[in-house]
């Protein structure tokens, strides 16, 4: 297991010491785990010269992998941290369900490539997520799948979908958190600021076109914290990562063209996502038929998730919602 991972790993069980037995380090038996690097372009049809740097766990006769895409300023701890510390993270759970699972760093974040931020194309992220869903259905590290679920958070979601969109063929289903067809206005200006100003983040040399996430605007923005334990948030804090802004949004009428079965999970208190602008998020049954209008062809569920923000793994609700998003998938998938 790579280095990071296992940092993040020890600062886990070391944060959430008072917990219960369970809270301790992750446990992956019965799955053999490594660290993967995967070569990708900065652009579609450019050199595959950049890499992106995963976990990927694999159980014992698995044919199914999910493949984890974490959001904006999000990487790889997204999927490992548990919301609720005596409960299996989301990862974990897909683990135990007999799933494989590829966690990603996307890139610029973890210990993938960071090109200078110039670098990056409108399509970068989506060329880069296609390139690895591509080599996922060839085969990596030796592990053939005969499905593939894309899992995403937020800009992860946003990701995912824009491959089901553009790349049919490249999913068998997604599980899509944190992103609905519109979001709320807020002011990023407040909530990001530039890497180089970031405490955290400053010493990884990375130019002003990099961000992340200010100091505290992750417990006010990404959260209810009447769910949330004060610790797991500390940690989200510490764990942060740079990012590069995107211009890859798929509009909402653009869904028509997803085909595989669809998931869509958002906390009801979700200040991204949700209020003002943005969705509506009063009840299940309202986004259903919110976003029933753009799925016109795809097999789609929703689930609104009470008492949660927009970092639905990081609450203490993340086991309730995680459960029944896997036995949709195995439902759908097998």
């Amino acid at each position: 297991m790579r280095r990071a991972l296992t940092r993040i790993v020890a600062a886990h069980a070391l944060l959430l010491a008072t917990a219960a037995p369970a809270a301790a380090a992750p446990s992956r038996a019965a799955a053999a785990c490594a660290a993967v690097g995967i070569p990708v372009p900065v652009t579609a049809g450019a050199p595959s010269t950049l890499r992106v740097s995963a976990t990927l766990c694999v159980p014992r006769g698995a044919t199914t992998v999910q493949v984890l895409v974490p959001g904006g300023t999000y990487g790889q701890a997204y999927w490992w941290l548990r919301g609720d510390p005596a409960k299996p993270s989301y990862a974990e759970a897909a683990l135990a369900s007999g799933h494989a699972t590829l966690v990603l760093d996307r890139l610029g974040s973890g210990a993938s490539s960071a090109p200078p931020s110039t670098a990056y194309a409108a399509d970068t992220q989506e060329a880069v997520l296609g390139e690895v869903l591509r080599r996922v259905r060839g085969g990596l590290a030796g592990h053939r799948f005969a499905t593939v679920v894309a899992v995403g958070h937020s800009y992860g979601s946003t990701l995912a979908r824009s491959l089901a969109i553009h790349r049919p063929g490249s999913v068998d289903a997604l599980v899509l958190t944190g992103e609905a067809a519109y979001a709320a206005e807020l002011p990023w200006d407040q909530i990001t600021h530039p890497v180089t100003a970031d405490p955290l983040l400053r010493h990884r040399g990375l130019d002003e076109g990099y961000y992340t996430t200010a100091p505290g605007a992750r417990a006010r923005w990404f959260y209810d914290l009447s769910t949330a334990d004060r610790r797991v948030v500390v940690l989200d804090e510490l764990t942060k990562q740079p990012d590069v802004f995107s211009a890859s949004y798929p509009l909402p009428e653009e869904n028509a063209a997803i085909t595989v079965p669809t998931l869509i999970v958002v906390g009801q208190q979700d200040k991204v996502v949700c209020g003002g602008t943005g969705s509506d998020c009063r009840s299940s049954a309202a986004l259903l038929a919110q976003e029933r209008a753009h799925y016109r062809t795809a097999e789609l569920a929703v689930w609104v998730v009470p008492a949660t923000g927009h970092s639905l793994n990081l609450h203490r609700t993340a086991p309730q919602w995680q459960a029944k998003a896997l036995q949709w998938v195995r439902a759908h998938v097998g």
